[in-house]
């Protein structure tokens, strides 16, 4: 196991017998621990108030349909990565997967090296959030001074759309925001606005947050979603 990547808490939500055992024990391979669930019933029954930093969820279970799950625990798990494994693989199941929430999407049959190199990048990727949200020293966003300070930096003069977009995520549950809500939050029609000048105002707001102090990643994609902040921020 690559020495940079944590142990991670995995969820993995499998309805075949043999897959789901054969998982399981790869990833356990790695160093990780792994709860091994056939439904998405198991989830409230055997691992309900237990830490989780991955889920991994078959799309066809039995029950409750595992879209309806991923949405269910993208809300309950902000900040926890999430990998859907399915054999649905058109464009449209892809989309309508990362729109409930998933980070990465795998079709089946899957290779097991993939499987865990992806679930290396996903802790990775905690890794540098849990630094940065981790920080001791908070930012603060004046809204009536539109200024954002940092202790033992120089404040940073915000545009009008530049503090109501930080009021968004700081306020948005995980501090994610999906697209339509940064245009709404502009007042902005996203059907007439394309995402690529969504991109560029966000590529200038963390500007202003590296120039104020923050990390450059601290605002991530979420591929088919949006943008994460991943630095706390006090707003007065």
């Amino acid at each position: 196991m690559d020495a940079v990547v944590p142990r991670l808490n995995i969820v993995l939500v499998e309805d075949h017998d043999i897959l789901r055992l054969m998982l399981k024990q790869a990833l356990e391979e790695f160093g990780h621990q792994v709860t091994a669930l056939s439904c998405a019933e198991e989830l409230e029954d055997e691992a309900q108030g237990q830490p989780a930093d991955l889920f991994l969820i078959d799309l066809n279970l039995p029950g409750e349909d595992g879209l309806s799950l991923t949405e269910r625990v993208r809300a309950a798990y902000p900040l926890a990565g999430l990998i859907v494994l399915t054999a649905r693989s058109t464009l449209n199941d892809k989309l309508e997967g990362y729109a409930r929430g998933a980070d990465l999407y795998l079709t089946k049959p899957l290779e097991v090296p993939e499987l865990c190199a992806a679930v290396s990048a996903m802790g990775r990727r905690r890794q540098r959030v849990d630094a940065l949200m981790s920080q001791q020293q908070s930012f603060t966003l004046s809204q009536q001074q539109m200024s954002l300070s940092k202790t033992g930096h120089s404040p940073v003069r915000m545009s009008a759309a530049e503090t109501a977009m930080l009021v968004a995520f700081s306020r948005a549950p995980g501090q994610r925001v999906a697209y339509w809500q940064i245009a709404e939050t502009l007042g902005l029609n996203l059907d007439n606005y394309p995402k690529a000048s969504l991109e560029v105002r966000i590529v200038r707001l963390r500007k202003k947050l590296v120039e104020a102090g923050a990390e450059s990643s601290c605002i991530e994609a979420v591929r088919g979603h949006g943008y994460q902040l991943c630095i706390a921020i006090q707003v007065t």
